[in-house]
């Protein structure tokens, strides 16, 4: 990556996403080797706004899914793996800000892992989650060789590709763009998904919608919601695969009785799948609705960050609802995942709210 491409990158994870103040201590953590350009720029930066960097490179195994590697669940215990570090939970409730560059040189390294290992980690780290969402967080994937491979696409063109979905977007222009979405959706009784394969219904009353605009994950480009977590009626199946951890399910398909999974299926990862639902009583239920609003990216590229972001695509989280996005005294879905699957409705999708139709085929009506 050319070094402006660095220095505009790193400029906006420091200033629009985490923030930096003087003083503040801010976590950096980066996934591989490749992305160590960015890694040490980002650190420049946060130095350079008086922050104080706490790095960590490569392995940070107490972070849920962002630090599993396969090293660690092929030689850790069950016992191992739930013994949570208080002393990284102590770590992480000391910082002010977080700074994530994800990525990773052979994106299917984990295709094979124990999923419930991996579930462990995520049950035994969900405070340390907790803690980490209180700061001021942002995350990226680094343009890896691997995350190019599994984009089908040259490295050299996924670089340039993930460089301008962060740093040539009109944050204002996305900014009025959600906001008129999240007019359309605030507090709908009835939000109704169809599709091929897709005939799905939830309620959004009394909820608003959260607008995300370079904040937290970049890319960025959604409007998203935490759904009433028993209002979930019908089936889904999603065109798109659900991608975590390396672990990939193509063509899953949900069924939902008052909010909960009753039937799942995939024509391959079912098992990863069934597994990922059995984490807790939490991971059977919707605790995000998100609408994909960044028409700049209009390609599958395997990659949740990226794919829940394109324009025309909806996406669904199994598991965990951000708090923020439930209002205060009412029941929010907790689960050690969230894990976002991305359906694609620009061919023959529509979206009605409260009976009247706002999309079709990933247009919106109300422009």
């Amino acid at each position: 990556m050319k070094d402006e491409d660095l220095r505009d990158f790193a400029e906006v994870l420091v200033n629009r996403g985490a923030r930096v103040q003087k003083g503040e201590n801010v976590y950096i953590m980066a996934s591989s080797l490749e992305a160590l350009p960015l890694f040490e720029e980002v650190r420049r930066q946060v130095m350079d706004r008086g922050g104080n960097p706490h790095e960590h490179l490569l392995y940070d195994s107490q972070i849920g899914s962002e630090g599993i590697d396969r090293d660690m669940l092929q030689h850790s215990s069950r016992e191992q793996l739930e013994s949570m570090s208080e002393a990284k939970l102590e770590e992480m409730k000391r910082m002010d800000a977080y700074i994530r560059i994800g990525g990773t040189e052979n994106p299917l390294d984990m295709n094979e892992a124990d999923s419930g290992k991996i579930t462990t980690v995520k049950k035994a780290t969900e405070e340390i989650l907790e803690a980490r969402m209180d700061t001021k967080w942002v995350a990226t994937r680094y343009p890896t060789s691997g995350l190019a491979q599994l984009a089908g696409m040259p490295t050299e063109k996924f670089q340039r590709f993930v460089v301008d979905s962060v740093t040539s977007v009109d944050w204002e222009t996305l900014e009025s763009r959600n906001h008129e979405v999240k007019e359309v959706f605030d507090g709908a009784e009835s939000v109704h998904v169809e599709a091929e394969g897709t005939d799905l219904e939830f309620s959004l009353s009394g909820r608003e919608g959260e607008t995300s605009v370079g904040r937290h994950n970049l890319p960025d480009g959604e409007v998203f919601y935490a759904p009433r977590k028993n209002s979930v009626n019908g089936e889904i199946s999603f065109r798109f695969p659900g991608v975590q951890n390396g672990r990939i399910a193509e063509d899953v398909r949900l069924v939902f009785e008052d909010g909960k999974v009753v039937e799942a299926s995939a024509s391959s990862g079912e098992k990863f799948l069934k597994e990922m639902l059995e984490t807790d009583e939490g991971a059977r239920y919707i605790g995000e609705f998100g609408i994909g609003t960044n028409r700049q990216i209009d390609r599958h590229v395997k990659n949740t960050l990226f794919d829940e972001k394109i324009g025309g695509t909806v996406h669904f989280a199994l598991g965990r609802a951000y708090e923020r996005c439930v209002p205060e005294g009412e029941e929010r879905n907790r689960s050690g995942i969230h894990w976002d699957i991305v359906e694609d409705l620009r061919t023959d999708g529509r979206i009605y709210v409260d009976g009247e139709k706002v999309m079709e085929n990933g247009k919106w009506l109300f422009h």
